[in-house]
């Protein structure tokens, strides 16, 4: 017999995280049995609510679950201090994403943990990353919050300068960041990344649909940066909640800028890129436009992205 939703309510209720732990992690408890589906919810319950031993013991059932509604596990108990979650994480990957996500929620672990990634947001990384609104916020029953990943959105309005796209065609060339780019949010591949040596004025003039009525601006890579992050997590742009972790995006982000960088350190390559955002004034679906140009290389990369159901 399944285990029904009001006992669940009452284990949590009544706080028996090690009852509902168990139950989550054998799928029976006293004669009770739930379905794997139960067993996943209960999993979340137990990492929302119970002690960070416990709580990330329910999460390391679930080390490789990066999608579905609630979110992560691994994302549900960071938000809990590292120095509290630090001793029982066991499973690497967990730690690992744990780890990340702690870094967004604005934690400097350079010196405790070893990773890929710095584990310290760059200013041009925190500058426009708010955690409160970019990443989601858990309770028992789901999670809610987290910006959607359309850009440039209303943005234009807010700035001065927006001005029509130049009459300009650039070249398009090959290069290894493009598939890695195109990559970024595989399970709905809304993406198209373009490689072109010009500026970035003239690449977004290039790849622009309805070029003549576009209005442009430039923008801070800084500013793009967070709705980046959430496009790289492989969700849909109108997913709300996301249902995936950001440190996803993050890790994905930051290889695509190593990439991109030819090898070279990434925050001195972040530092010196110029960015220009676009949109359609009579536009109004969800979609991303933005491009990024290296002027050391010449090099500017055009991304593209449009909402699928």
């Amino acid at each position: 017999m399944s285990v029904s939703y009001r006992n669940n309510l009452l284990l949590i209720e009544a706080g028996r995280w090690a009852d509902l732990l168990a139950l989550a992690t054998h799928g029976r408890v006293d004669g009770d049995e739930a379905t794997p589906e139960e067993r996943r919810e209960l999993a979340h319950a137990v990492a929302v609510g119970a002690s960070p031993a416990l709580a990330v013991a329910a999460a390391e059932l679930y080390p490789d679950e990066d999608h579905g509604f609630p979110g992560p596990l691994w994302e549900v108990v960071a938000r809990r201090p590292w120095r509290d979650l630090a001793p029982h994480l066991t499973h690497p990957r967990v730690r690992e994403l744990v780890a990340q996500t702690r870094v967004l929620h604005g934690e400097d672990l350079r010196e405790v943990v070893e990773s890929e990634i710095p584990l310290r947001l760059e200013p041009w990384e925190s500058a426009y990353w708010d955690p409160e609104w970019d990443i989601p916020e858990y309770d028992l029953t789901g999670c809610s919050g987290c910006y959607q990943w359309s850009f440039p959105n209303w943005l234009i309005e807010d700035l001065p300068g927006g001005v029509p796209l130049p009459a300009a065609t650039v070249e398009q060339v090959e290069h290894p960041a493009v598939p890695v780019l195109n990559g970024l949010n595989d399970p709905h591949k809304p993406i198209r990344a373009y490689a072109l040596r010009g500026t970035a004025w003239e690449a977004a003039a290039t790849v622009a649909t309805d070029r003549e009525t576009c209005r442009a601006a430039e923008v801070p890579f800084a500013r793009a940066y967070p709705h980046l992050v959430h496009l790289a997590t492989g969700t849909g742009p109108y997913a709300v909640p996301h249902e995936t972790g950001q440190a996803l995006g993050r890790l994905a982000v930051w290889r695509a800028l190593r990439v991109m960088a030819g090898g070279g350190p990434v925050p001195a390559f972040a530092e010196r890129l110029r960015c220009v955002t676009w949109r359609r004034p009579t536009e109004y679906s969800y979609r991303l436009y933005v491009a990024v140009e290296d002027p050391a290389q010449g090099i500017t990369w055009a991304v593209t992205a449009a909402a699928r159901d």
